[in-house]
């Protein structure tokens, strides 16, 4: 098991500044495909829980403190903004596990979102798709958002509390 701290995250960092600069040299054509890796340290680093070694090995990305077993799935924004719900996962794997962790990134791979589903709930959806890859909005519906650090929403929550100060000024 692998926790990760400070070290790993500023190692992290180095790595997401690294893939953006790529980003910008291709005109955003070319990435490097850290999303996934870059999305389990931050949400093991957010929850606390412990990254397993060989996730693909095992059919589980992380550990919680109760020892229970959990899939991480990354998305981030192409543009501004979160990914679009029309979205998928990544394919989920056959081997059971406790609960999926949905982990939603900006374009500059800031953690903004992370939604927990437990597996039973996921199962029939999962086994019912040929990839095995659900859209977000199913993920959401059938989940619970469980951290949020989405300035986007702040500022969607700040622009219409102006609005209504603004009426009720008028």
């Amino acid at each position: 098991m692998i926790t990760i701290d400070d070290k790993l995250i500023n190692i992290i960092k180095s790595a997401i500044n690294v893939a953006l600069e790529y980003e910008t040299a291709t005109n955003g054509k070319r990435k490097l495909g850290i999303t996934g890796e870059v999305g389990e340290a931050l949400v093991c680093h957010q929850l606390g829980l412990s990254l397993v070694l060989d996730s693909r090995s095992e059919g589980f990305d992380a550990v919680d403190k109760d020892g229970l077993l959990v899939q991480i799935k990354t998305r981030r924004g192409e543009s501004e903004g979160l990914p679009r719900d029309a979205g998928r996962t990544s394919r989920f794997s056959e081997h059971p596990f406790n609960y999926a962790l949905l982990a939603l990134l900006d374009n500059k791979y800031e953690l903004c979102e992370i939604w927990r589903v437990d597996y039973n709930k996921l199962k029939p959806i999962i086994e019912k798709q040929k990839r095995r890859s659900p859209n977000l909005s199913y993920f959401k519906r059938e989940g619970e958002k469980i951290f949020e650090n989405n300035p986007f929403n702040n500022l969607r929550m700040k622009l219409k509390s102006a609005q209504i100060s603004d009426i009720e000024s008028a």
